[in-house]
């Protein structure tokens, strides 16, 4: 759960040091924030369970 706020609080601040710079920082910063929110939306997603775990459980 630390690990979640700690990527929010780095993806904000990197929003915010976005907004203030320009040229390549802007856009190194820009790709680091979203790299960042991808993260979280990976670690978000509900995992999958595979078809054969799904059957092992069903056969019990």
């Amino acid at each position: 759960m630390a690990a979640k706020i700690i990527i929010v609080l780095a993806t904000l601040l990197q929003i915010f040091i976005a907004t203030q710079s320009e040229g390549l920082m802007r856009a190194l910063v820009e790709l680091s924030a979203f790299l960042m929110l991808i993260s979280l939306l990976l670690e978000f997603k509900p995992k999958r369970q595979s078809r054969v775990s799904k059957l092992k459980l069903h056969e019990h």
